[in-house]
């Protein structure tokens, strides 16, 4: 099928499922649940609703419902508890996990518009950034149809082709790759749990075996993770790799073509700009602007014209640094982010690269934690083998860097809070958000949570977390005076929270069983909790250098959906 113009629903054209499992979005299911949506949002008010829905099915059908109806979608950063508060204010309605039975209801459902108007507003997305506030960014009908269009004519689909994605749709690239351009050019899409590479593996199975080639929506964190050993499908299978939401390695470019066997094309850009710049690092590192952008040198920054901007004639300053080439540019890095810590002025790079030239560093990020203190943040990246696992190793690794910092920066400047980790944590899109700023560093103002470093995920059921015991702890007191240790009661409160948000579980508690507790748990000390996913509950073990800690089987009883 040709491609068609989000005014003109295409995704009312019949697409047949080409024998696809259930797990695939096509139109033959699509507009049912579509039409489900529009009666339930018949007797509901109009304006902007927000949709945070991982299944892409119940995601998709909302979202069109919504356009419909005249109303606004709003999508959100992430779906954690207080990414969703902050922005509640600001919405007239949410959608709910699932739609009423709409037999019950009185009302008809009114018909399903011809065409949408292309300058009528279509999203709010609200982007975490790097600090402050939730920032809103609408995007009109009309940017979100001139970004489709240039993907049409770079990256065509055509009958024979399906899109599986392992980005989240609640971001303005996956929504447009993983979503939106199979929409409109009447493809199937997939991307329920493709983000582990064995359910990847299997959906580009199901693509062969119905004679169809895949184009693979991905991000630098998936495509520097896959691994070698799974059984991919054969050469052939696989039409190209996207790749956005950072600069892949050129190390990790290769490895993913090794392994799939298709050319990876990168798309430079960003929820305020949308695409900017592509590039197939196989063939050169210069980013060549998309179709109708236009780019200029702003005093060593890029500075951009786009069609996918609120203001296509005006000149919009990004801070990336970049060298310009004949056919485009290199990027050079972010700009110095220059901050006031303690009424000095600091360049938060300076800091970064002289922190980064110590032997037992190696990378540093400097963040703003927006705190009255108005003092930093730093997230240090060490080897394995230097990590501290207890309080005075901790302690000590401190005290010699910031020494080493005190001969180049006014004492008053330097870092007050700091986390060490074997890698910057990043979310789906390879970025440091500020989501992921405020989880590392949660604990100075929560004294009853652990300090969250990093999340692995293992399998569909399995994470990783490593954690540490802060010293402040609140449970600390009391157990005991002379030899502290953490209370197993916090231990269960903590594998359950964790697990629920880990898992997006929602069920209850209901007991425990098989609890061991083993070693005490001390503070300053760092673990790594693993939690399994089980159809009755979530499993966990806390284990150290030390040891195993604890362990045990937390049971959970569903509740019942709440409209």
């Amino acid at each position: 099928m040709s491609f068609m113009s989000l005014g003109r629903l295409p995704w009312r054209r019949q697409m047949k499922s080409a024998g696809l499992p259930e797990d695939w979005v096509y139109s033959a299911t699509l507009v049912a649940e579509v039409d489900r949506w529009r009666h339930w949002l018949a007797d509901q008010p109009g304006g902007t609703w927000l949709l945070c829905e991982r299944n892409p099915l119940t995601f998709c059908s909302a979202l069109l419902a919504l356009w419909e109806t005249g109303r606004v979608a709003v999508l959100s950063a992430d779906d954690r508890p207080e990414t969703l508060s902050r922005i509640a204010s600001r919405i007239d309605g949410q959608i709910p996990p699932y739609p009423e039975d709409g037999s019950a209801r009185s009302s008809s459902t009114p018909p399903a518009p011809t065409k949408l108007n292309l300058h009528d507003q279509a999203l709010i997305l609200f982007t975490s950034g790097s600090s402050g506030e939730p920032l809103a960014l609408p995007k009109t009908f009309s940017q979100l149809d001139a970004e489709l269009q240039v993907h049409s004519r770079l990256w065509p689909l055509n009958d024979t082709s399906a899109v599986v994605s392992q980005v989240s749709h609640q971001h303005i690239y996956g929504l447009l790759t993983g979503v939106l351009h199979p929409l409109c050019t009447g493809r199937p899409f997939s991307s329920l749990d493709c983000h582990y590479p064995e359910v990847l593996a299997e959906r580009l199975r199901e693509a062969s075996g119905c004679l169809l080639t895949v184009t693979l929506v991905s991000s630098p964190p998936q495509l520097s993770r896959l691994p070698a050993h799974i059984g991919w499908p054969a050469p052939g299978s696989l039409t190209r790799i996207l790749s956005s939401g950072a600069p892949l390695s050129a190390e990790h470019a290769a490895h993913s073509e090794s392994v799939l066997s298709t050319p990876v094309i990168e798309i430079y850009g960003s929820t305020e700009t949308g695409g900017i710049a592509w590039r197939e690092q196989r063939l050169e590192a210069i980013w060549t602007p998309l179709p109708g952008v236009e780019i200029r040198d702003d005093e060593g920054c890029l500075a951009l014209r786009s069609p996918f901007l609120p203001s296509p004639e005006t000149w919009w300053r990004h801070p990336d640094r970049i060298s310009l080439a004949e056919h485009g540019f290199l990027l050079l890095g972010r700009e110095d982010r220059l901050v006031k810590v303690a009424g000095k002025r600091l360049s938060l790079a300076q800091m970064e690269d002289a922190l980064s030239a110590m032997d037992c560093v190696a990378a540093a990020r400097c963040v703003e934690l927006g705190r009255a203190d108005g003092r930093l943040g730093v997230i240090v990246v060490v080897s394995p083998e230097r990590i501290p696992h207890e309080h005075a190793a901790r302690r000590a690794l401190i005290q010699r860097l910031r020494s080493a910092l005190a001969t180049q920066f006014e004492t008053v400047t330097l870092p007050r809070y700091w986390r060490f980790v074997e890698a910057i944590p990043t979310n789906a899109q390879g970025k440091l958000d500020r989501s992921l700023i405020q989880r590392l560093f949660n604990d100075i103002d929560d004294q009853k949570a652990p300090r969250w470093l990093t999340e692995t995920v293992n399998n569909q059921t399995v994470r990783t977390l490593t954690l540490e015991v802060p010293e402040k702890l609140i449970f600390l007191d009391g157990h005991f005076d002379r030899f502290q240790l953490v209370p197993g009661v916090v231990l269960v409160q903590w594998s359950m929270q964790l697990g629920q948000q880990a898992f997006g579980e929602k069920a209850g508690f209901s007991g425990v069983e098989q609890l061991k507790f083993q070693r005490p748990l001390r503070p300053g000390m760092r673990c790594t909790l693993q939690l399994t996913q089980r159809p009755d509950g979530i499993a966990f073990t806390y284990e150290s250098h030390e040891g195993r800690h604890a362990a045990g089987r937390i049971m959970l009883v569903a509740k019942e959906p709440t409209i």
